[in-house]
């Protein structure tokens, strides 16, 4: 009977310390588990590490124009710009301090502000506006953010109003 116990012991501890610890394996992402040796495909990660380069930026909405209540433009806007020349941003690095760099398609440094991220929401305070973007996909290389551009101001009888709404898709490179 001792052998037995003393059997069924020793494969209860061959067979636990065989079991490998699942998790996150990538060191770039943020929920990296150190003591992981198998992945298991719950990597997740942010916007700070590697350079966001911009693909394309998808613009939609309307704009009108009204002067003393008459419609003078009623326009919609809809296209996609994948021109490097035309991006803006261009490439956007966000660092661990809360800082970013913004930079144009020549590598020269645009401007620089905080940001702060809170669930889905991306705030970006540049030095004469603070913008929030959703978050719509982050991963290793790709991120998919989304702005929303709404406002109406009149001056002297004419009024203008636009409703954009743009998504910037980027790739990171690390």
């Amino acid at each position: 009977m001792k052998n037995f116990i003393y059997l069924f012991f020793a494969i209860t501890i061959i067979f636990s310390s065989c079991t490998k610890e699942e998790g996150c394996t990538d060191s770039l992402a943020i929920n990296f588990n150190v003591d992981a040796e198998n992945d298991d495909g719950s990597c997740k990660y942010g916007v700070v590490g590697g350079e966001w380069v911009t693909q394309s930026i998808t613009t939609s909405g309307s704009m009108t124009v009204s002067l003393a209540g008459i419609t003078m433009l009623d326009s919609t806007i809809n296209y996609t710009e994948t021109n490097p020349d035309s991006l803006e941003p261009y490439k956007l690095i966000f660092n661990e301090n809360s800082s970013y760099l913004e930079y144009d398609n020549s590598n020269n440094a645009v401007e620089g502000g905080t940001w702060s991220n809170s669930g889905n929401e991306l705030t970006i305070n540049t030095p004469d506006t603070t913008l929030v973007l959703i978050i719509n996909s982050v991963n290793k290389n790709n991120v998919s953010l989304s702005l929303n551009l709404s406002e109406s101001s009149s001056d002297m009888g004419m009024t203008i109003s636009y409703d954009i709404n743009q998504t910037i898709n980027s790739n990171r490179i690390w």
